[in-house]
């Protein structure tokens, strides 16, 4: 059997709504996109939404809206996408790196604690396959630090901590729409929050500083406008949040059927302890499940993490890895003063993790076979 790491699939109700956009003759940033707003929104529990071209995006406009001066600070992990890092020095502000929690693979709240100093202006977290951070913790460092909390939710659309959604507990959260996501629009992304002001100061960023936008003018606005600060080029096209919201349609659906498929890999994988460590189960948690990452113990193998990749894909069975350390990076070893050493959990497990397939086009029988590998190499190399 084959089971490729990612395989997407379009229903009827994503046609349907990237034709209408099609017939309409608008597909730049216009009314679909002020509808898929109003749709995350209602998903989020944020009071405020503004659509960008992806979430490298979004977190760059986020840290343009607080003009941070020269030489603050942002902390935040090392164990993400480079687009967090990249961001805080968009806006020149010097990023500091702390350690991760091992069992989570999110930042550490403790860690995070010790960095804080007169410099610090932000904590950007990040929330690891969809499992949220510790927002009570960081809250509370934000709140009597009076620091800025964004919460980079790439994955995390749909989880929840302690019955809150993601999207209402951060100043500031970021969504990915790009097309491994929950919800894909191609490319995309969304910042909500519950200040009006740095979501308008994010939308005129969005679209060159402009006061009006295109389809205000089309509908009969004034053709007069403003720039009133410089801007960028980030705007979500009709076409593109036309996608995001046939994939609304079947969201739900698609999540209950992730959250099945994880718990089938646990039934599946529970008796691989000694081997495998399954993803936590946190109390008062809801996780996105946008990735099943497993960690190895390394103890019990003969082989190692990237070894057993390969075992894996000779049987068929595609797998990534999430994620190389940003300190692992040829231009981040230069850019930042930050090494191996500094950050030992996070150095450990980023030898250790795997992400298996995981995504609602994906049937019980691939993750039954995936698992029926894993098992079956677990045996061939057991140490």
């Amino acid at each position: 059997m084959k089971v490729p790491y990612f395989r997407l699939k379009f229903s009827s109700s994503e046609r349907k709504e990237v034709l209408d956009a099609l017939k309409t003759g608008w597909v730049t940033t216009g009314p679909k996109t002020a509808r898929f707003e109003k749709e995350i929104i209602r998903l989020t529990g944020a009071r405020y939404a503004a659509a960008v071209s992806s979430a490298t995006a979004g977190l760059h406009l986020v840290m343009e809206s607080l003009r941070p001066k020269a030489g603050e600070q942002v902390i935040t992990t090392p164990f993400t996408m480079a687009a967090t890092i990249e961001a805080i020095l968009y806006s020149g502000a010097n990023p500091i790196l702390v350690d991760i929690d091992p069992v989570t693979l999110n930042i550490d709240p403790a860690a995070v604690e010790k960095k804080i100093n007169k410099k610090t202006r932000a904590i950007a977290a990040v929330d690891i396959a969809g499992y949220p951070c510790r927002y009570d913790f960081l809250g509370s460092l934000a709140k009597t630090h009076k620091l800025f909390l964004l919460d980079d939710a790439a994955h995390a659309l749909w989880a929840e901590f302690h019955g809150r959604p993601i999207g209402s507990l951060a100043d500031a959260t970021v969504f990915s729409f790009y097309s491994t996501k929950n919800i894909t629009t191609g490319e995309g992304g969304m910042v909500v929050s519950n200040s009006n002001r740095l979501i308008e100061k994010v939308r005129h960023l969005s679209l060159h500083g402009m006061t009006s936008s295109g389809y205000k003018r089309y509908r009969g606005g004034s053709w007069k406008y403003d720039i009133i600060t410089l801007g960028y080029k980030y705007n979500l096209p009709d076409l593109a949040a036309a996608l995001g919201l046939g994939q609304l349609v079947n969201f739900e659906k698609n999540q209950a059927r992730r959250t099945r498929l994880a718990e089938r890999y646990r039934a599946n994988l529970k008796n691989s302890a000694e081997f495998i460590e399954l993803p936590p189960e946190g109390h008062n948690i809801r996780q996105a499940w946008h990735l099943f990452i497993i960690k190895l113990n390394l103890k019990r193998w003969k082989i190692n993490r990237d070894k057993l990749i390969m075992e894996l894909e000779k049987r068929g069975v595609g797998c990534g890895v999430h994620f190389i350390p940003v300190y692992r990076f040829s231009y981040f070893k230069k850019a930042l003063p930050f090494r191996a050493k500094d950050f030992p959990e996070c150095d450990k497990v980023f030898k250790r993790v795997i992400s298996l397939p995981l995504y609602p086009d994906l049937s019980l029988k691939e993750v039954d076979y995936v698992c029926e590998v894993l098992t079956d190499l677990a045996a061939k190399f057991a140490r």
